[in-house]
């Protein structure tokens, strides 16, 4: 049986986190317990049950449920959860390891005096509280840099963009059709649930394709790519058709919910902008350049010529297009705003 994309994404961070968690078990023991190799073995088989543990519960339990808490609540539970993870493995493995390294049953472990040495006299303590410490950390920066968007804290972290920079960028701007109709339709409230909703469910598609969420407008959302990232197989153009499919995977939910599916258009451009922080109560990165703006010039012809996807011809030129997908000159029109004439094109999937 094949893996789908999102399978095999999921089991790579599983595998991924529990080597990792492998690696901090080693060091741990090392460090804080002594370099022999039985505090090794206990350090690797704590690191990988924490590793797989955690990064399971991570992928089909909090990434699916995270919406419904608020960062405090979710932060908490995280933490929790991981503290009990934690202090559980490192009980039962070293309880596993001194059963069998005595020959004894594994209850009578739990009666042995340097079982009592481990849990009343410090150690377990320290476990706890580096537990503690540790995953109320990690899982504090891991939600402010999914607040503030992907790589966003370590772009501030490492002042990649405290001074502007030159740089060559690929922008989608994606909105919804008919959004003032569904707007009315809904009611404020629902509308804010159904944004929410769809917004969500693209997510993974983007973070599949390789690109970066840059802002939410209204019923817009805006993706940027490096030229790197973008050009690869084609990801920045792939990002609208896996955007499709997410959504008609779901198309069911929203039919239940709202009594419609959402559907909507794009438009691309690439070429130089101004990367940089801004604001001082409220930082961010921002792009600046007449590439932002073509982009979204070119997403609004959409409407014009009845099309889904419209991109400039100059993007497409860098682009290696498969045959599963199929180009159309639309021709070169005047964009609002523009002196000189552009070609755009449209793509659809091929039959």
């Amino acid at each position: 049986m094949e893996l789908t994309s999102e399978t095999k994404k999921s089991l790579k961070a599983i595998a991924s986190t529990t080597v990792v968690m492998m690696a901090i078990g080693i060091v741990y023991a090392v460090v804080f317990v002594r370099a022999h190799v039985h505090s090794i073995i206990n350090g690797i088989v704590i690191g990988f049950t924490i590793g797989f543990i955690s990064s399971v519960a991570e992928q089909f339990f909090f990434a699916k449920y995270r919406q419904r808490f608020t960062f405090t609540v979710l932060l908490i539970l995280r933490s929790l959860f991981y503290v009990v993870l934690i202090s559980a493995s490192v009980i039962y493995v070293i309880a596993f390891h001194t059963a069998w390294m005595y020959s004894m049953p594994l209850s009578q472990t739990f009666q042995e005096s340097e079982f009592h040495t481990f849990m009343h006299e410090g150690e377990f303590f320290q476990v706890i509280v580096f537990s503690l410490g540790m995953s109320f950390m990690v899982n504090f920066v891991r939600q402010v840099n999914r607040l503030l968007g992907h790589n966003a804290l370590l772009m501030f972290i490492t002042g990649k963009y405290h001074q502007p920079v030159e740089e060559e960028r690929i922008f989608m701007f994606l909105d919804l059709k008919s959004s003032t109709t569904i707007a009315e339709q809904l009611g404020d409230k629902l509308y804010h649930r159904f944004l929410n909703d769809f917004f969500h469910d693209i997510s993974s598609a983007i973070v599949e394709s390789k690109g970066s969420i840059y802002q939410y407008v209204g019923d817009e959302v805006v993706v940027t790519w490096t030229m790197e990232k973008g050009l690869k197989e084609a990801n920045c153009i792939n990002c609208y058709f896996r955007i499709a499919a997410a959504i008609h995977l779901q198309s069911g939910k929203y039919e239940k919910r709202y009594g419609f599916v959402p559907a909507f258009k794009a438009g691309y451009h690439y070429g130089p902008v101004i990367s940089g922080e801004i604001g001082d109560i409220k930082r961010e990165i921002v792009y600046n350049g007449d590439t932002v703006n073509t982009a979204a010039r070119i997403r609004s012809e959409c409407t014009t010529f009845k099309k889904d996807l419209l991109l400039s011809a100059d993007l497409l030129s860098r682009l290696s297009i498969t045959e599963y997908l199929s180009p159309e000159s639309i021709g070169k029109i005047k964009l609002r705003g523009k002196e000189e004439e552009i070609e755009i094109f449209s793509i659809k999937e091929a039959a």
